[in-house]
């Protein structure tokens, strides 16, 4: 059930709500706010450092990109089962924990920088982490709003900054800081360590959250979510992953010896131009449930600029398409997080937002997909791309003209009940 409008107040999220006490803003939204934030920033901080492993530690290319969706491995178990925990333990402690589990998973990552397997583990445990983050992070956020579609928007953007800078700082430190496959994952750890004393120290509630196991199996998920927002989910990270793993490789040649900033570059202003597409849309809230529609056909957009732009080897084609690709990833992101928010059966909000999350986590194995084909049988990057541009169009046509003829179908239906209860007897007169 959607949850009905409000009038914005003082405590709506684009405002901090407030304490009724102080009435200074509350220091619980920040507190989860940051914790999503340092969580994203672990997820993504090892996207930039892929060349630097390509070029100064011998890693193949599937080998990096495997590295690159290892986390994914710990993920998508970790988004599928945070919501029972936040059923379980309310959100405060999921949150406790994740911020460690980040910290943890960056201290295997700069540890095991010659050995392959400690990355991988590393790379899981950030995983497990981001994966509790991003479910429990917007189930808090959701239970502290009191206007209804700016809680999906401040956990989309609270992810989006923390994987831009994130990206971005580790991107620098690895150009020109010492030790480049040891700074960044200190810094991160440092954060961690001030994001788990703000959401220790937070009054984020320990309370259930509404999640009655016979209630969920009871009550289906919207047919819309299934025909409208799951083909969407794919082409999220899809998305970035296009934009920072598959196009700096494509122009390395023409900027060497500056590989490791250019693809920390690409990281912060793709995911730089999601974070204020994201806030466009909170400002029109009567377009909103076009963003992910307008999202797609960017991905499908950018998707095609960069198939030209693996053919030429062209750097500004390169910066062009992580641009719209970025766009595309902020708006279809919010668009589907709102859309689970409007249409989400009681206890089912964890549930379904799980799910987009997990699905769009899987487009960050496009890259692996990519370097696989092209290693396995020959096929060019362009040709690819052009496949997957394809198949993010089919399926979310499809989705979208099963959808319209259930509903004619359902509506047809309808009008025939009364119809068919109707009985003619002769000799009767009507009306």
């Amino acid at each position: 059930m959607a949850r009905p409008q409000t009038v914005p107040t003082a405590q709506s999220p684009t405002v901090p709500a407030r304490s009724v006490r102080t009435g200074r803003p509350d220091r619980t939204w920040f507190s989860v706010c940051a914790a999503m934030f340092v969580v994203a920033w672990g997820g993504n901080q090892f996207t930039p450092l892929l060349t630097m492993y390509r070029t100064e530690r011998g890693f193949s290319e599937i080998a990096v990109n495997t590295l690159l969706f290892a986390y994914v491995v710990g993920l998508i178990p970790s988004l599928l089962l945070a919501h029972r925990l936040a059923a379980r333990w309310g959100t405060r402690d999921p949150l406790v924990l994740a911020v460690p589990l980040s910290a943890l998973g960056s201290i295997l990552v700069a540890a095991g920088s010659h050995n392959p397997a400690l990355m991988f583990a590393g790379r899981m445990s950030t995983g497990v982490a981001l994966g509790i983050g991003m479910v429990v992070g917007g189930l808090a956020l959701d239970s502290l709003s009191t206007t209804s579609g700016r809680a999906p928007r401040a956990s989309a953007m609270s992810l989006t900054s923390g994987f831009a800078v994130g990206a971005g700082a580790a991107g620098a430190l690895a150009q020109w800081a010492p030790a480049p496959t040891t700074t960044p994952f200190v810094l991160h750890g440092v954060l961690c360590a001030g994001g788990a004393a703000l959401i220790a120290r937070s009054t984020t509630s320990t309370a259930r959250t509404r999640s009655d196991p016979q209630e969920r199996n009871r009550t289906p998920l919207p047919r819309a979510f299934h025909l409208l927002v799951i083909p969407a989910a794919p082409w999220i990270f899809g998305a970035l992953g296009i934009a920072y793993a598959v196009l700096p490789p494509i122009v390395a040649a023409e900027l060497a010896g500056f590989d490791s900033a250019f693809s920390g570059l690409l990281c912060l202003l793709s995911l730089g131009l999601g974070f204020f597409a994201q806030r466009l849309v909170g400002r029109t809230p009567r377009r909103s449930g076009q963003a992910r529609l307008i999202g797609l056909s960017l991905f499908v957009v950018g998707t095609l600029a960069a198939a030209v732009a693996a053919a030429t080897a062209s750097v500004w084609l390169v910066v062009a398409a992580a641009s719209v690709l970025g766009i595309g990833y902020g708006l279809t992101l919010v668009g589907c997080l709102r859309d689970c928010e409007r249409s989400a059966p009681p206890g089912r909000l964890g549930t379904m937002t799980g799910r987009v999350y997990c699905l769009g986590y899987l487009g960050f194995g496009l890259p692996t997909a990519i370097a696989w084909l092209h290693s396995s049988f020959a096929v060019g990057t362009t040709t690819s791309l052009l496949w997957i541009a394809a198949a993010a169009v089919v399926t979310n046509i499809a989705g979208a003209v099963i959808l319209g003829i259930t509903r004619r179908k359902q509506a047809a239906d309808v009008c025939a009940v009364p119809a068919a209860g109707t009985t003619h007897h002769p000799g009767v007169r009507r009306g």
